[in-house]
């Protein structure tokens, strides 16, 4: 729970933070200067088994799905950061976070056979109101 805990508090500093930038600069620059230094936390924790030669495993197939993530997360960082120039952060983080979790259980049903009950679903059913409150407001 702890790893959640932090999880959330970073992505809400890299929203904010990301947000400021992009209203002052190019879109793209800021997703670049994001991407470049998002690398520095893994390798430096990832260095010393390097250093002392050790083996990592490395599977081909969780290789080419984290390649894709990371393409993922470079397209994604690109089109948040033009979103906050031309939306408010306050509309633009509850429709993107919010279609998420939706899109992402849904695929994970299909993926991962992972099944939902109860209150999750009626998690689920509120965050599709709120997303088309959202949505709507705009209109």
């Amino acid at each position: 729970m702890i790893y959640l805990l932090i999880a959330i508090l970073l992505f809400t500093a890299v929203c904010i933070l990301s947000a400021a930038a992009s209203r002052k600069t190019d879109s793209n620059l800021v997703s670049l200067i994001i991407n470049v230094f998002s690398m520095l936390g893994p390798a430096i924790v990832l260095a010393p088994a390097f250093i002392a030669k050790k083996s990592i495993p490395s599977i081909k197939y969780a290789m080419v799905m984290a390649a894709l993530a990371g393409i993922s997360v470079g397209l994604f960082s690109m089109t948040i950061n033009k979103s906050y120039t031309v939306n408010k952060v306050g509309v633009v983080l509850p429709v993107i976070f919010g279609g998420t979790m939706l899109l992402s259980t849904v695929l994970s049903y299909f993926i991962f056979k992972e099944t939902l009950k109860g209150f999750e679903l009626v998690g689920l059913g509120l965050i599709l109101a709120g997303i088309s409150f959202i949505i709507y407001a705009r209109v």
